[in-house]
This record gives structure tokens, sequence and C-alpha cells, in this order.
């Protein structure tokens, strides 16, 4: 039995009034004991330690509170959520302005310490200067209401975004539920080119004043105008600029570079595929092939070439199975985990399922809770939450959540799932690894708490594991008769890997330089949104008529809340290293044509990477594990470019 389990609340308890009041409770108790910390001995021992665990006692009281707000939602939840934002900043810049605590780290710098605990005053001193420790207290006080300002301005976005995915679209007498990215994907099945134009319309037009209550404009240009303002407050030229400080790229303008090759070399296969769907769809009668066509004609162009469709896929993709089979399955082979389900514990909604995770030596790295399907109020997308991250002082266990929004089906139906489906099954439990794994001595630096640029490394990578023969064979079986997917099918998946690569990068590259573009701006000079963003994706370098971005600017959370603004570049970062470990994976780890899907290449991949979290920088880690800094060029491989 897994210890933790009597620190998993009670879900049925956290009502939006308890929320607040258990928040209220935990930022009190938790500043209280910062103060206390201003007269410690600064060491390791009297200091650092001891401040670890008021910092993980404050995140696990905390964290299942700003859970709710995105994984049930709804109106109740979110004066509560702007709420906990606008004290959470407040209580950041309390801490990060503290300068009792700040000389601890200055003193402890100087010390001979272990590396996790050099790592950790490192990384803790960089925060503490971008928090402003050397600002004059005027300009301390202007920087936090800045953050209070942004603080407020991303809630508010962020549930507008909310609203415009709660509003179902109805076109020519169909009701259509928006997904949060632009190219929606019933586009790929929808037969009227009429029907499929108008509903793209409905995706592209989402905040840009077509309802007053989902209007995102001028939240984008308020919150532009205020991390320009914090950037050059703490001396850097531009936002873009204060977040790479913190990240693994070097600078914003590799960051930049990466995107703009990848998306280049993207560009020039797009071209080539548009014309080929455009002579398809004029067999249709379809005399001009636009942007809304692409989905469905490359799927039919898929399926004429591969053989290949989600119809014929879906009998062999039942949910739970996927996940129990296919990627509890990998895991096992890799990491010797095992995942107990465990029904008589519960989760916020009765579809939650719960299971205890063990390692190959039957101890218990805590739970992993899953919340498969969409309802009202539920934040969209997928992720990945801590609970309770483990690390020492928890022996290593955690609460793990994996959030996704697959369409619900009825009680006692069967859920059957797409091949992108099935990828984010295996993408979401490679965050939930990098939390599982992990054994660091401070809470601090376990688990996810790495750069942005770092943290997709092990959910990309995990993904590989979806194409696995072996790993295929073991969860993708007929719903009906219990039959293995076919050979024949099996390797027309295979060869599915880098099909339609072409668009879906050009899509994600527009995105990502967008975003950098409207963080290395002088918001002076913007003037509409529409006229800013339509010059920055010809600006990108990877523009094309038949290729909006993932998303626009009034849809883009990433960018515009707090999480991965000027970073949504991260996701390519990380796939360049990704690429790398995966053909580490194939050509130096396999054994006897396995592809690396043994214990010895987990172990090795554990021990450098997942278990180490930020105990050292984690661009050493990668280096540990591949021997060399991350090419670009592979990422090109990868994608079949």
């Amino acid at each position: 039995m897994s210890q933790i389990e009597k620190r998993l609340v009670d879900f049925s308890e956290l009502t939006p009034e308890e929320c607040q009041k258990r928040f209220d409770a935990a930022t009190e108790t938790y500043l209280k004991a910062v103060t206390e910390l201003e007269t410690a001995e600064a060491t390791v021992v009297g200091f650092l330690e001891p401040l670890d665990e008021i910092s993980a006692a404050f995140s696990e009281a905390i964290s299942v509170l700003f859970h709710m707000t995105s994984a049930v939602g709804g109106a109740d939840y979110e004066a509560v959520e702007g709420y906990m934002f606008s004290k959470m900043t407040e209580v950041d810049a309390q801490y990060r302005t503290n300068k009792a605590i700040y000389e601890k780290f200055v003193a402890l710098e100087s010390q001979e310490l272990d590396e996790e605990s050099a790592t950790l005053v490192e990384t803790e001193l960089l925060k503490f200067r971008l928090g402003g420790i050397a600002l004059s207290a005027k300009d301390q006080a202007e920087l936090a209401s800045l953050n209070k300002e942004i603080a407020q301005i991303a809630t508010q976005y962020s549930q507008r975004v909310s609203k415009q995915l709660a509003t179902e679209w109805e076109i020519d007498g169909q009701k259509f539920t928006p997904n949060n990215y632009t190219l929606q994907a019933v586009l790929a099945d929808l037969t009227d080119p009429a029907l499929r134009a108008k509903l793209l319309e409905k995706s592209l037009e989402r905040g840009f004043g077509n309802d007053p209550e989902t209007d995102t404009r001028h939240l984008v240009k308020a919150i532009v105008e205020a991390r320009f303002k914090r950037a050059q407050l703490l001396g850097y030229p531009t936002h873009a600029d204060l977040v790479i400080a913190e990240e693994t790229a070097p600078s914003v303008s590799a960051a930049q570079q990466i995107l703009s090759e990848v998306g280049k070399a993207a560009l020039k296969k797009l071209n080539e595929e548009a014309k080929e769907y455009a002579t398809l769809a004029a067999e249709d009668g379809v005399t001009e092939f636009k942007t809304s066509d692409w989905a469905f004609y490359e799927g039919k162009a898929k399926e004429a070439a591969l053989g290949l469709s989600n119809e014929a896929l879906k009998p062999y993709l039942e949910l739970w199975t996927v996940l129990e089979q296919g990627v509890f399955f990998a895991a096992n082979r890799l990491y010797g985990i095992t995942a107990t389900y465990r029904p008589e514990l519960k989760g916020w909604d009765p579809s939650c399922r719960v299971y205890e995770i063990h390692d190959e030596n039957g101890k218990s790295l805590g739970l992993f809770i899953a919340d498969m399907f969409t309802r009202p109020g539920k934040s969209g997308g997928a992720w990945m939450n801590s609970l309770i991250q483990g690390y020492a002082g928890t022996d290593h266990e955690s609460i793990i959540i994996n959030c996704c929004n697959f369409t619900p089906v009825a009680e006692g139906e069967k859920k059957y799932l797409i091949w992108d489906d099935v990828e984010t099954l295996f993408h979401e439990f490679g965050h939930a690894l990098h939390g599982l794994l992990s054994k660091t001595k401070y809470a601090l630096t376990a688990g996810t708490n790495v750069p942005r640029d770092f943290v997709e490394l092990p959910s990309q990578l995990n993904e590989m594991w979806a194409y696995h023969p072996e790993v295929i064979a073991n969860f993708a079986r007929h719903a009906e008769t219990g039959e293995v997917i076919p050979a024949e099918m099996l390797a027309q998946l295979q060869k599915s890997k880098t099909f339609g690569q072409a668009y879906t990068t050009v899509e994600f590259t527009a995105s990502a330089l967008l975003d950098q573009l409207w963080y290395t701006a002088n918001p002076a000079e913007i003037g509409s949104v529409e006229e800013f963003e339509a010059d920055a994706l010809r600006r990108s370098g990877v523009y094309s008529e038949l290729v909006p971005p993932r998303y626009r600017t009034t849809y883009f959370p990433h960018a515009f809340t707090v999480g991965y603004d000027a970073g949504y570049y991260s996701y390519m970062w990380a796939e360049a290293l990704v690429a790398e470990c995966e053909q580490w994976f194939r050509n130096v780890v396999a054994v006897d044509g396995d592809g690396g899907l043994n214990r010895e290449a987990g172990r090795k991949i554990e021990a450098e990477i997942l278990s180490r979290g930020a105990s050292r920088k984690p661009n050493d880690s990668f280096v540990a594990l591949i021997g060399h800094d991350a090419r670009a060029e592979t990422i090109l491989t990868r994608r079949g470019l």
C-alpha cells in the first residue's frame, strides 16, 4: 500500500469556497515559516533543507486547489482562480524581495556544496534577481504592480478562451464542439467543402470580437505591454530575453533560428503536397483548394498511400486498453514499473481512474490519476500536474495526474481513440514518468521543475513507444474479437509516423514564431492585433496562405497566460533533444533488434535524465546520456523532412 494515499484529499470536500479558505490558510502558514527562516544559519542543514520542506508543504497544499480550477472549473471557480493567481503573485513578490532570505543564498553560493545543492542555490539566485531583489524600493513596488496586473490579465484571457471552447457552433443544422487549436479535428471527416469552410471560419474568428464576452484582443495588448515594461525594469530589452535567461536555449536568436530552419524546410515539402491535394480536390469538383480542405484531402492521400484510416484503426484502440496494455506496458519494459487499478480511491470526477505505481522491487512510487474526458468547465487540451511531487522527504512517492479531453461516451460504452489520441496518452505519461521516477534530495529540484525547453523531452520521447511493434501488438487488439492488429496495418501505421509532418511543422513553427514576435516587439509600435499578427506571420519566414498558425493570437493560452509565454519554441527545442535520444535508443542500446525497448536502456535514461530533475543543469544530464549537444538537423530526419 502506498503511504502517499493517506495524503490524497477528499475531492468531494473541495468546493470553490473551501479552496479559497485552504489557500488563505496555506499562504499564511508559508509566509510565517519563511519569516522564521530569516534568522536561520546560512547552511544546508540550517537553512536550505528547512526552506525546501516549507516549499514542499506549500506546493502540496495549493497544487490541488489550482488543479480544481482547471480540471473542474466553471463559473463558480473563475473568481477563486483569479483570487488565487493574484494572491500568488503577491506571495512570490514578497518572497523574491526578501533580502534576508536572499542573503542566505548569497552566503551559500561561496560554500563547498554538493552538486544538487549548488545547482539549487544558483537557480534560486537567478530567480531572486529576476524577481527584482536588486531594484530600489520604488521599482520593486512597480514590479509587484506589474506582476499583479499580468496575473489578472492572464486569468481573464484564460477564462475567455475556456468560454470560447464551451460554446457549441451550429452550422447548417449541425452542432460542433470546438477544439482549442485552429484546424478542427472534424474537418478530416466532413465531405461538404462549403461546410468545411464555414467551420474553419468559425474557428479562425474566435476572440476577434464576434462575441464581446470572448473577445481577447484588448487583453493581448495589455499583457504584452505589461510584460515588456517588466522586462525593461529588470534590465532586459524584451520579455523574450527575460524568459530565455532561465531556459536551456542560450539566446532568443538561437530559439528563433531552430524554428526558422525547420519551418522553412517543411514549407518546401508543404508546397509540393499542396499541389497533390489540389489535384485530388479537383477530381471531386472542388475548383479552389483551401485551408479548410487540407485535412480532408490529406486523409484521403494518407489512406490511398498507406491504406490506413482512423475508422479502420478505431476498433483496435480502446482507451483503457491503450493505457494499461500500451502505455503502462512500455513503461514496465523500460523502467520496471507496474500500475495497479485502485477503484476504491476516488478522483474529482466519477470518470477518473486511480492507479498505484510500484517499481520493480515492489516499492510504491505513489499514485497516478487519469482524467480522460472533456466536460463543461474543464480546461481544453491535455496536461500533467503533480499534486504531490516525490522527493527524499516523501520517500520518493508522488501523486501525479494526467488530464485529456476525449469526447465522452455513455456509461457502459467503450471509448475508441484515433491515433493522435494514442500519441497524447503516451506523451502525457512521459511527463508523469518524469515525476514518478524522480529521485532528488530536494522538492525544489524534483520532477518537472526544469526549464520549459527541457520539460518536454521525457514526454515527446515517450511517444516513440506508441509505434514500437511489440508495444502495439500488446495494446492494439480488436475490441470484439481480441485479434491483434494485422501485420499489414501495423506496417502501414509505422509508415504513417512522418505522414503530414509538413503541415504540422509549418503550423507549429508559425505559432511559435508568432509568440516570439509578440514578445520581441515594442508595444508602442503595435497597432491592431489583426494587423500585427498578419505582419508577424509574413515576417516569420514560414508564412503560407494555406496554413494558419496552430493557435491564433486570440486563442493562444500558451503565449498569453502564465505558462509558455515567449517559450512556445521550447517544444521544438526539446524535440532536438528527443531526436538524439531516439537515435540513441535505436543505435546504441538496442539489443537483438528491440529498438531499445529493454530494461538496461531504461535504467540509463532513468539514471541520467528522468530521476535527475533539476539536481544538475538539465543539458548536463542530456550530454551525460548522449555524449554531445543536440543538433537541429535531427528534427528534420525525425519528421521525414
